[in-house]
Order: structure tokens, then sequence, then C-alpha cells
């Protein structure tokens, strides 16, 4: 594809949530040509493919009708094949979902039991991130990530894994510091290599700057 058809981007999601920050990291890696727009909510609701966030927009760059696709993990994978940031394998990449999708797993867990709305759910969480502490190491190791190697650079389970502790394990500091302690226990080397490794990623250099404030063992 030539320079003068790559795609455009629209990425609605709502500020401070975490939930468009894989997609933000792959569209500024890639210097892609992408805007930002944040949906006053919920009064933009009902405006929104299936009444959700975030929100991708592909814009047509041949006159075709443009693209839209909702639900984060939806987008970044899509993003992931779109801009060429998922392992040549496609086992690793497979490999690389499930991880994902394991990690986010543990997310409306602890958001409910903050919430209230379930407070049953302790046991689950404790296993879940008892579980991920014991395979992240190896997983990512093997799985095509930055730190795999003979790996290529930056893919889609990297910016996940920044991500994931940049605003999800800084949000429960505020509101489950139980659970953001037992995070902190998964930051073995090669986790933190995988967040060093996007940290000092050239292209993301503009969006990434304040983070040492949140990752202290950053250079």
């Amino acid at each position: 594809m030539s320079a003068a058809a790559k795609p455009s981007y629209i990425l609605r999601h709502l500020k401070n949530t975490g939930l468009g920050e894989t997609a933000i990291l792959m569209l500024n890696a890639s210097k892609s040509s992408w805007t930002e727009e944040n949906p006053k909510w919920p009064q933009e609701k009902p405006n929104q493919p299936f009444g959700r966030l975030p929100v991708l927009i592909e814009k047509s760059s041949d006159g075709s009708p443009d693209f839209a696709l909702t639900e984060s993990g939806a987008i970044d994978r899509y993003l992931a094949r779109s801009l060429g940031f998922v392992p040549s394998d496609p086992k690793k990449t497979a490999h690389q979902e499930q991880l994902r999708d394991r990690i986010a797993d543990i997310i409306p867990l602890i958001v409910q039991e903050i919430q209230g709305v379930n407070t049953n759910s302790k046991e689950k969480i404790n296993e879940l991130i008892a579980k991920l502490k014991e395979v992240l190491p190896e997983s990512l190791t093997t799985n095509g990530s930055s730190i795999t190697p003979g790996s290529s650079g930056l893919t889609y389970i990297d910016f996940f894994i920044y991500a994931f502790f940049r605003h999800f394990v800084t949000f429960c500091e505020l509101k489950a510091p139980e659970y953001a302690a037992q995070f902190k226990t998964m930051l073995t080397p090669e986790v933190t290599k995988v967040i060093s490794n996007v940290y000092a990623y050239p292209n993301l250099q503009s969006h990434v700057a304040d983070d040492k404030k949140v990752f202290s063992f950053l250079a």
C-alpha cells in the first residue's frame, strides 16, 4: 500500500479509562494519521455502535464507506494486523491474544468489586493474578514479544502490557491497593524489559514522556 493510500483514523474513547491506550500506542508508534474524540458520556451513548466506547473509525481513502469498529479487544487486534504489530508466526500471534485476554479477564472483576456489584470475586481474582505471575515471564520470551529471541521489534502484546500497567494498575493503586500490590509482584525482569522497550520507542516519546512517574524503574 502506498503512503498516499494509507487510511486515517478517528479514535473515540473516554480519557483516563485506559481502554483506548493500546490503540493509541500502536497508532503513534506507526506514525498513523489519526485524531482523538472524547464524547460526552452518557449523552453520546446512543450515537455509538452498540452504545459503547472505544470506537475506531477508519476513514476511507477511495470514497468507499468508512469502517467503524467497537470493543477495545477487537480494535486492538485489527490495528495490530493492519499496522504490522503481530508476529509473522500465526501461532505466536494466537498466544499473544490468549495472554491479552487472560489479563483482561481481571479488569471487570476488580471494577465490579470496587463498585460493590460483585463482592464474591476475590478468590477468583487472586487465582488469576497468581497464575499470570507464574506464566507471564515464559510467555513473553516465547510468544514473539519484543523480548523473544529473534524478535523484530514491538508487537501487540508489548503495547497491551504497557497500557495495562500504566493505566489499570495505577487505577488499582487509588481504588484497590491490595490488588495493585499484587500486580507489582508481576513486574519481573521480563515484564519491566517489555515496558522499557515500549517507553524507549522513538515514535512514542511525546506520548510517554511523563510515565517515569508511574514506572520508577525506567532509565
